[in-house]
């Protein structure tokens, strides 16, 4: 996976426990496995150089400018992406990587 990719993917799932919120809800209206994912994504976001973290933290705060609307459609690919299995992740990432060269 890229790294740009994979930096959005993360920042979407960082915003969790950085503001205590997942789409909108409480940390405590989570289930328990979104808490469990949430905090194991905080955890290896404190592990991250500082560098990366304020790369990531700098995507984030851009993504909170969006429109709910994009903001919204953000999260649904991302949720598409999730459901990837791995044969699926993999041309997706090949696919990614062909766009990106184009540009």
């Amino acid at each position: 996976m890229s790294r740009a990719l994979a930096t959005v993917l993360l920042a979407l799932t960082l915003a969790a426990p950085a503001a205590a919120q997942w789409n909108g809800r409480r940390w405590q209206d989570l289930s328990p496995e979104e808490q469990e994912r949430a905090w194991e994504n905080y955890q290896r976001y404190q592990q991250l150089p500082d560098q990366r973290r304020d790369m990531i933290e700098r995507r984030y705060q851009r993504f909170q400018t969006l429109p709910p609307q994009e903001q919204q459609r953000l999260r649904q690919n991302y949720d598409t992406y999730r459901g990837f299995n791995p044969g699926q992740r993999h041309e997706f990432t090949e696919k990614y990587r062909r766009w990106k060269g184009q540009k």
